[in-house]
Order: structure tokens, then sequence, then C-alpha cells
């Protein structure tokens, strides 16, 4: 395993969500099949939302095939029960059983009944992979192994067993099951429960006490209360709550509570709930506004799986039961033709995964998908680390620009929550990004159309000392625009000596923890971020193997002299004295990187019989051939074990390490795989072998516990005579624990050659004798395919801390550009988007891709007119310094994929699935739209706005457009005074309206946390502009920069809402182009957005404004841009005026230009004569003398 092994004290079952629902298929066009990885599934929710909310444009959904992986299969026997009580018929009439089953800790006596007998259904199918197969489910949910389908099989035997307790056991059984509720109602009894809050997004601070009482009340009662009269008595234990992988013990998360998963604003919006509301009555409505989405949710699969087959089914879910990096690490196996994958399926477990021939094979007549164009990864960068899940889920991406990889953290790192993924990078983001592969969309787009308004609004009610930070980043391939094989030679290459150092950086962040300087600053804090900090100090992710993985994942990335980087890369982590305890790993680190392929100077099989007999160890007399990695084996007794198994439990969860100490030699080994069990050896030499006797019950048991680890057989060689042992990682943590264990924290030893409890084998053990190669390489396959052309040089900068620029050479092979270029012609070069140049030599041209955005403008040539070729040294653009920019319009991309245009970082949405609000007339009221549109401001853009733009200072697009969206939305919300649901954009300086803007509802984007106002654009032309049944437009004035801002945006937020298909002859596909005319500004004759969707869904505008306004308008989904919190602070506080709305013009909303005051009231300002006179009509209405 490349992650710690942690100490199974303490393992919470979450068998429901924690975080709102999201729409799976927001990135993917319309036309794209979805094939969809979940790691760390949770519950079912994702999905179900998906199947709700995903985009189509035929009467016939999306093919959606999900696969699900997660730890503990009681999460994944729920959701299978879930999905097959969905597959039978008349499910609609049983939903709310089915919702009692799935969310209730208590059951009423019919919804126990349903559940006891559909689990009489299942044990059976669970016998094999074959009776599930041609069982009546098949068609809905698989089992990717057989390993999976027995763990479930054994959660739904447990279940059903529980029907046939006699009145002791069902006493016991219930009284246990109380008391584990109770536990968890006094940890949380005298304090606010907040967990719930960011699923009501923008209205979350309304929520405050309504969410926490709610979750008190699930605690008592174990059930949601919607309020009805009808509502049945519920006492029955509910047997989905009470086993886990913790086993028959009550494990439920102590945070666990229904609505979380589900989206609160639908019920709150149009509520006018006041701020101060500390009353619980909102609590029925917003259960039953959660029990109806999820009957949503639910017909919408049902209509999905029903009366359909294997191959005509339009949701299929494939069921995993392991640890993720080990269910990715196989997957990619069977991409690359493995014959069994050198990974075992979960910590403290002792098979291998070996996932269903008949679906994973290269002859399999219908296979599972092995790559994917959406992976979800929920938080589990808190549990497993971020590089140790980008290591393995990467080669798993699908090469589109349309793929998407998704993290989220909860779990608050570093000194600011909102910049705490910075801290998981370890390193610059851009510099990581390339080595990767992947960047965060938001990073390049600088912003995003997802909002966390509620984190911001949480941690203004809360303290700095906050336990939960909710971020969400959606990674794309770097080579967004010109997709590449994935499998060829890489694309960029580095020097040598920037590149060790680079990875050298890297080594030093991820190993922080090992900086005995870092521990002592922790002490430096004030009391309770010290406290935190010390608790955290024991989440550690990384092994040596995982620094391996993440440079062999490197090296498919970048070319280079690869044995050079490894030897300067080695050369200082040997020279090291920041790690205290670096050189304690030097030997696992130096294992792991033979292991990841790369080769060590001064090893080799030569060199190991060379000290083999030199040394003539007593441990390899018995051996032939010393093969240059072997395995150490431990068994640790149970008595040891005992002794102090309640100290390690109370510690937490502790990380375990091996250690070989021999004379003054202390070599620790992180990277261990454990179990609990019987060994049984058999064999002599190289040919001794072990099995492994699993013991289930585990730290409950009673069996010896049994570790293992690889190790360079010359490290064995030199310590032959010293002793193998198992020990607690020291951390700030755990010193609590050095009482009883002593200052090496040791908790047992032997000698290497007591084979009472040590042995030394060629091959790890397993469960069966199957055994895995202590050799097997971890790194990628090796490829034959030569790149095309020659790589991307990066430049790192003086402080070998970040890429400075980007290098192309354009070797000159045509005739007419080699005679241009030797000929002495001019050569220039010219940007044609963020990423994209073209060099020009005469008449010839050349396009250039870079990775990511460049500065051209900027560019150095570097010119061989006798060699024929020309170097383009561009600077890196890539920042998190933001500063004002105007020229904005490369931040909204687009390009093709198939034919069909795809976003870069604006999420696609489903309009007609997002509900209409209507904001309360009630002055006491919650005004949350205005903070939340107003949050689409970063602090720093605010005091730009209120500054405006001075004399000779560059102008901040991105704050004018924000204002102008500002505006619009505002004003349709009728926030404004009369609702205004008319807008034109308007160039002043050219006196020409390019866009038509008329809103006919603003809807909750609920997966988002956000609002969309459902739009219908028109040309501005005055042809058409004449002819529209308009009484009242309110212009929205755009400069020169922000038109063209405009020109760009407005194709995408047509296009992230489109559910018609692009024609053959779409003027897209024709010029090549999205937006079209880039550059034309606010030409109203040059309209940027294609003709496909024009007058498709326009009857309800016909009435209302006419015929022509039916003919040309075409649907868009606008929303607010919101800032990207790890670029700029966000940040408003509730007692601040409702900002950023007074500070512009109150007719057009415009901001950052000289307003005046009306002389009547002094209460609104204009910009200019002429928009005070067109809102006269409606100020005048309220317009007092001051």
């Amino acid at each position: 395993m490349s992650h710690p092994l942690f100490w199974p004290g303490r393992i919470f079952f979450y068998p429901v969500g924690n975080t709102s629902a999201i729409c799976l298929t927001e990135e993917l066009p319309p036309e794209h099949k979805a094939d969809v990885l979940i790691l760390g599934c949770g519950d079912p929710r994702h999905i179900l939302y998906t199947a709700y909310a995903d985009t189509s444009i035929s009467n016939e959904p999306r093919k959606l095939d999900v696969t699900c992986c997660d730890t503990d299969a009681a999460v994944l026997a729920r959701n299978t029960l879930l999905f097959t009580l969905l597959a039978d018929d008349a499910a609609e009439d049983r939903l709310s059983s089915i919702w009692n089953i799935f969310y209730h800790m208590f059951l009423d006596e019919s919804s126990l009944s349903l559940l006891i007998e559909q689990c009489s259904k299942l044990v059976p199918l669970a016998e094999s992979l074959d009776s599930w197969r041609q069982g009546p489910y098949a068609h809905v949910v698989t089992m990717c192994s057989s390993d999976t389908l027995s763990e479930i099989g054994r959660f739904w035997k447990l279940w059903l067993g529980t029907s046939n307790f006699n009145a002791k056991q069902a006493k016991r059984f219930k009284e246990n099951f109380q008391s584990g509720m109770k536990n968890v109602r006094k940890r949380c009894e005298d304090g606010i429960v907040t967990t719930s809050m960011r699923s009501a997004g923008p209205l979350a601070p309304v929520t405050l006490f309504a969410v926490s009482e709610h979750f008190k009340r699930f605690w008592i009662t174990g059930v949601t209360d919607d309020g009805s009269p009808d509502t049945k008595p519920a006492n029955n234990p509910n047997p989905t709550f009470a086993f886990s992988l913790f086993g028959d013990e009550f494990a439920v998360h102590y945070g666990t509570d229904p609505i979380s998963g589900f989206h609160l604003a639908e019920a709150l919006a149009s509520s006018g709930l006041e701020l101060t509301n500390k009353t619980a009555s909102v609590i029925p409505k917003v259960v039953q506004a959660v029990r109806q989405q999820f009957s949503s949710w639910c017909k919408a699969v049902i209509r999905r799986v029903q009366n359909s087959s294997a191959s005509s089914a339009s949701l299929m879910v494939r069921m995993y039961a392991g640890e993720a990096l080990a269910f990715c690490q196989a997957l990619r196996a069977v991409n690359t033709s493995a014959v069994h994958t050198p990974v075992f399926t979960a910590p403290w477990r002792r098979s291998v995964v070996q996932l269903d021939d008949t679906l994973y094979s290269q002859s399999a007549p219908s296979p599972a998908p092995t790559s994917f164009n959406v992976i979800e990864t929920s938080n589990l960068l808190d549990h497993l680390g971020l590089q140790n899940l980008l290591t393995v889920t990467i080669p798993l991406l699908f090469d589109s620009p349309s793929s998407t990889l998704y993290t989220e953290a909860l779990l608050p790192v570093g000194d600011s929550p909102a910049k705490g993924i910075l801290d998981q990078v370890c390193g610059d983001l851009s510099t990581i990004s390339l080595l990767l592969g992947v960047v965060p969309s938001a990073y390049i787009s600088r912003f995003t159309t997802r909002s966390n308004t509620a984190e911001t609004m949480m941690l203004s009610l809360t303290d700095s000392s906050v336990s939960q930070y909710h971020e969400r980043l959606a990674w794309k391939h770097i080579n967004f625009g010109h997709p590449s094989n994935s499998l060829q030679e890489p694309e960029l290459s580095f020097s040598e000596t920037q590149l060790a150092r680079k990875l050298f950086d890297i080594y030093l962040r991820m190993f922080s923890d090992e900086d005995l300087s870092k521990r002592m600053a922790i002490f430096s804090l004030d009391k309770s971020k010290a406290q935190r900090m010390i608790q955290s100090s024991g989440l550690i992710h990384y092994s040596r193997r995982s620094f391996a993985l993440l440079l062999a994942h490197i090296k498919t990335k970048i070319h280079c002299d690869w044995n050079k980087v490894i030897n300067d890369l080695e050369a200082s982590i040997l020279q090291d004295r920041t790690l205290i305890t670096g050189s304690n790993f030097y030997q696992e680190t130096a294992c792991q990187l033979h292991l990841a392929g790369f080769c060590l100077p001064w090893f080799s099989p030569e060199h190991v019989r060379e000290v083999r007999s030199e040394e003539d160890p007593p441990i390899f007399r018995a051996w032939n051939t010393v093969p240059e990695v072997v395995t150490v084996v431990l068994v640790v007794p149970r008595h040891v074990i005992a002794k102090v198994q309640a100290d390690l439990s109370d510690a937490g969860t502790p990380i375990l390490q091996c250690e070989i100490r021999a004379d003054f030699k202390h070599n620790a080994f992180a990277c261990i795989s454990g179990s609990f069990g019987k060994l049984e050896v058999s064999g002599e030499g190289e040919n001794k072998v072990a099995v492994v006797v699993e013991d289930r019950t585990g730290i409950n048991g009673t069996s010896p516990l049994i570790v293992s680890f690889p190790v360079l057989s010359t490290t064995l060689i030199y310590t032959s005579g010293g002793t193998v042992g198992l020990a607690v990682r020291s951390t700030l943590a755990t010193t609590g624990l050095t009482q009883k264990l002593g200052l090496e924290m040791s908790l047992f030893k032997a000698p290497l050659t007591d084979e009472r409890y040590a042995h030394v084998l060629a091959k790890a053990p397993t469960t069966s004798n199957d055994t895995i190669s202590s050799e097997c390489s971890l790194g990628p396959p090796k490829s034959d395919t030569k790149r095309q052309g020659r790589p991307i040089h990066a430049e790192m900068d003086k402080s070998n801390m970040q890429v400075q620029s980007l290098t192309a050479r354009v070797d000159i092979v045509d005739p007419a550009g080699e005679a241009s270029l030797t000929g002495g012609c001019a050569v220039t070069v010219e940007q044609l988007s963020p990423n994209k140049a073209k060099l020009h030599v005469d008449q010839y041209e050349h396009v250039i891709s870079f990775p990511l955005p460049v500065d051209t403008a900027n560019a150095k040539l570097r010119i061989a007119r006798k060699s024929k070729y020309v170097e383009v040294v561009a600077p890196m653009t890539l920042t998190l310094n933001i500063k004002r920019e105007s020229k904005i319009a490369g931040n909204f991309r687009t390009t093709f994929d198939c034919g069909v245009p795809t976003l870069w970082s604006m999420h696609r949405v489903s309009l007609d699935r997002c509900p209409t609000f209507k904001l309360s007339k009630s002055r006491n009221a919650f005004d949350w739209l205005r903070p939340h549109v107003g949050l689409s401001f970063s602090q720093r853009e605010r005091a730009s706005r209120e500054r405006g733009t001075l004399p000779g200072s560059t102008p901040d697009t991105f704050v004018s457009l924000k204002d102008s969206l500002h505006c619009l939305l505002v004003s349709a919300a009728g926030l404004e005074g009369p609702r205004q649901a008319e807008f034109a954009l308007w160039n002043p300086d050219e006196d020409e309206f390019y866009a038509t803007i008329l809103v006919t509802d603003i809807r909750l984007d609920l997966g988002s946390h956000t609002v969309v106002a459902d739009s219908w654009i028109i040309p501005g032309s005055s042809d058409i502009r004449n002819k529209l049944k308009i009484a009242q437009v309110l212009s929205i004035k755009t400069d020169a920069y922000e038109s063209e801002a405009w020109r760009h945006l407005l194709p995408l937020f047509i296009e992230r809402c489109r559910t018609w298909k692009h024609k053959p002859s779409c003027e897209y596909l024709v010029d090549n182009s999205v937006p079209l005319y880039p550059g034309a500004g606010s030409d109203p004759k040059k309209v940027p957005w294609c003709s496909c969707g024009m007058g498709i869904g326009t009857e309800v505008l016909r009435e209302r404004y006419g015929s022509v306004a039916a003919k040309y308008a075409t649907r868009a989904a606008i929303s607010p841009l919101f800032p990207v919190s790890y670029m700029d602070k966000v940040g408003l506080n509730m007692d601040d005026p409702a900002e950023p709305s007074p500070t512009g013009c109150v007719a057009c909303g415009k901001g950052g230009v000289p307003l005046s005051a009306c002389a009547r009231c002094k209460k609104v300002k204009y910009c200019s004569k002429d928009c005070q006179v067109k809102d006269w009509k409606t100020h005048k209405k309220n317009c007092v003398s001051a």
C-alpha cells in the first residue's frame, strides 16, 4: 500500500452522504456517453441526482455507466439494496418505505418487512457471480469481483439474520443500537451542529438553528419528521445501520444527518425566514422538500431501469469493495494487459485484487470501462492524500477536453482553510500541473460558476477554528484543445538538474511531518490553533512508495535523461538534513524507486551477488539465487497486541511502521501491509512461501498480527544479525504513548533469523497460493510510440520553485519556409489564444500549442537561419497573484471534441430541472440573494470597484463584467424595484446594441449552490431589435474590452444549457471558431453564437414579445462568475451593507465610473443624465426629498 498503515482503532460507518448531491455529468456535452468512476462513493445520491438532472438532446436519456468503489462493503450493500428496490415492479408505490429503509435508523413494521423481504431475495443471488448474472437485477447492478459480491452478500445475510433473533437477542440488539445512538447524542447535545448548513447553499445562514435542531431530533428518534399526521411508529432498529466494516458494533459517524445529501435551498428560497430566526418550525418543510427530491430522483432511476435489459438500460452501476488506490492500480493493470495486480484489496486485507474476467479481460464480450470521462473522488484526499489520488487516477482519465477529475476537501489544512488545497499540492500549482498533466480548470479561467457561499457564511458565523471547509476542484488535461495519445512520448522536457531540484522540493513537502523545525513551530501558535495542528499531525498520507509512484507518473509526462535525474535526486536525499528521520527511510526510498522502474547507479543483480559473496549472511544461505527485492514478514503475538490495544485505540489512528535495527543502523519502513490471522509457511530458501488465513474479526479477535514489507536484499545482507520490529510512528499526536511504549515506540521486535516470528520470502504472502512477486514493478507501462515533433521545454526560475517560461522549437521543413528563413525574412509570433501562438516567417505559418497559457507578446525568439529552426521562449502567465486585466476574453475557453463544443470552466445545467422561486416581500426576510450575487466579487474586486479606474491605469474588465451580471441578476429578481426582464448590451463608444437578453425566470442551480437566469439571447442588430415587442429595455453599458468578453461569454451561456444538436452546417464548425468573429467586439452584424438553437423552445416568448423574438432567440443560462477561493480572498461580513449594488449606477448597474446622486433624494446614483431619465419612471415612486 502506498498509504501508511493506520491502526484500525476507530472506523466510522458513513451510511449517508455529508455533502449535497451534484450532477456527475455537468462537464460533459450531451452527445457524449458518461463513463463515471466514483471513489469513496458513499451513498448513491450523486447517481440518483445525475439520473434526474442530466441533460439529454433526444427522447432517450444519456447512457450512464457508473463504477462505484468504497472500502466498506456495508455501504455498497445498502446502495445495491436501493437500486434493486427501484428495479422491482411498483417501486413508485413504495418510495415512502424505501426512504425509511435508506435514511431512518428506526423502522416501522411495514418498512422493516419490505427490507427483510428484499434481503431474502438478494441473499441467494449472492452465492456466486453466475447466480447474480442470471438474476433479475444484473441489468442494473453488476459486481466487479467475486470478493465484492461475497462481502456485499455477507451484510445482506446479517440484515436478514436479525429477523430470526429470539426475544433475548432482539432485546440485546436494540439496546446496543440505542446505546450507540446515545453516545453520539452526548457528544453533540450542548453544541450547535452546522454540518448540514452547507447543503442550503446561499441560504445557509437561516438554517443554523434549524439544521442543528433537526440533527438532534434525528439522533433521538432515529427518523426524519415531515410533520405528516400519518407517520407510523418506528420502534425497530434498522439493520442496515447496525453492521459495517467495524463489525456489529454501532459505528455510524457522529455527523450523520439524512438531509445533508440534499438541496435545502429549494425549501427556503421563498420562505421569507429572518436571519435571526431561532425556531425549528421550518424543519417539517425542509424534510418534505428533501423527501420530494428523493422521490423525483428515484423516479428518474425507475424510468431508466425498469422494463430494460443489460443492453438497453440507460443506467448501469458497478460495485467494487476495496481501497480506492488499489482499485485504480488494478484498472490500470487491465489497460496494460498485466497478469495480476501487485496490490492488496484494502488495508488490513491479504487478498489480491482479482477483477471479474468476463468484464475486465481483453476478450470480454461487453467489457466494463477502464478509462473514464468523469472521475469523482469525494473527499478522499482528506484520507489518502492528494498526490496519492492524482497519481492513480490521472492515467484512468479519458483523453478528452471534457474529461474531468473532481477532488474535494473537507478538512482544512495550513493557515487558511480556503488556501489549504495549495498545501495539498506540494508545490507551485502551475509547475505541479505541468508535471502531472492536469490542472484545476478554474486556475486558468480565474472564475468558477460553482458557489462556495455556504462555506464563506459558515466561516463568518463561527470562529477561526473551523473544523471543516468544503472545497471542490475540477481537474482537466493540460492539453485542452489539442488532445494527444496518452501513450505517446512525453510532450514536455526539463533540464535534468532543475527537475531533480524540483522533485527534491516536492519530496521535502510530502514528508514535511519529519521536519523538526516545523514541529517546533507549532508550539509558538496560539493555544487553539496549536491544538488543531497537533491533532492533525497524525494525518500523514505519504510513504516512500507514494513518492516513487509520483515520479513514475511524472516520467510518462517529462522527457529528459531520467538516470541523471534520479542520480541527482538520490544525492540530495542522502545529503538532506531537513527531515530528521529522512535517513532512516533511505533504504525504503531506494527500494521503492527500484520497484517503480528507476535505475540506481549502485544497485544491480551483480551488486547483490557481490555483497552476498562478501558478507555470506546466514539469512540467505539456503537460497540459490537472491532477488534484488525480498519481502520480510513479521508475526506479532496476540498477547503483545492485547497489552496495548486499548491505548492504541484511545490514541485515535496512530500509524504503524516496521523497523530493522542492527548495531547503529536504523531503517524504517512505512509502506507495510497488515492483517490478523494465521501464517502458514512451507518450503525453503527462495521457494519458501507463506499463506495468510485471515481472521476477519480483526482487532476484536484472538489471532496474531501479521505485517510484511518489501526491502532490498542488500539491506538484509548488511543487517542480517539485527532485529525486525513493529513500532508506532512518532508524531505530536502520539506522544502520550511514549509512557507505555518507550521512546522508540516499539510494539514488538524479534531477530531476523528467528523463524518463530520473522520470515524472508521471495514473494509477499496473500490469502492463497497465488502469491505476488516482491519485485513486481509499480511503474507505468513502457511505450514504443514515438512523439511527432519536439517536446516543449520548461525552464524554471532562479529559485527553482516554479516554471518561468516554455520554449517551443519549430523546425522549418517546408521548402518555402526554409527559403524565407535562410533568406533573412522577418520572423514574428502572434497570440491566437492563451495557450496557442502562430509563428510567421514571411508567408510561412506554424501554429504552436503550449500546455498552459503563455504571454507571446513578451516572448523571445531564437532564430537559427542556417540550422533552419526557430525557438519561441514564452513566459508563463499563470499565477496566484491576481491583478487587473483589460483583455480577459481568453479566460472563456471552449474547443471542439468530436465536432461538439466543449466548455472549460463552466458547468452545464438542465434549466428545466432547476426550480424557480419567488423572493419574499417581507421586510424582515433574510435578503439572501443580494449578498449571494455580491459574493461574486472578491474582496480585492470590491475595493477596486469602489476606487474605480484611475487615469492611466489598466481597466479591470472582470470587475466590469461582474458588474453587468450583477445588474442583470438583481434587476431580473426585482431587488431594485419592479422586476426588469429585458436588457440590452450596449457599447456607448460605438453606440451599438449588440445583444438583447430576455429573462423569463430566475432559478436555483441547486447542485452548484447558486442561481441562474433562464434567459433568451437575441442578436442586437437594429432590424431585429426594432421589431421586438418590448416596452422598456434596461441598457447595460459595456466598453470595448467588456464587449469582447461578452462576445466570448454569450456562446458559453448558450452552450451550457443546450438541449438541441448542432447542425452539420453549424457556423462554429464551418469557421472552426467559438465564438464567431473573435475580435469583433460589439459589432451587432457579427453575431458570436451559432444559429442552431435559434427559435427552439421559444413558445414562452411568442405571446409576450412577438414572433420575431420567438424566431431569433436562443436559450441561455446566465449566472454569476465567482472568484476562486485559493486565488482571491472571498468574503462578505453579514453586517456589511448589501454591496455591491449601492456603488453602481442604479439604472445600468455599472460601477468604477463617476456617479451623480439624485438631486432630490440623494439615495440613488447615476452614471449619466440618460440613465437618470430612463430610470425616472421607476424611481419617482420611491423618490422622497432628503
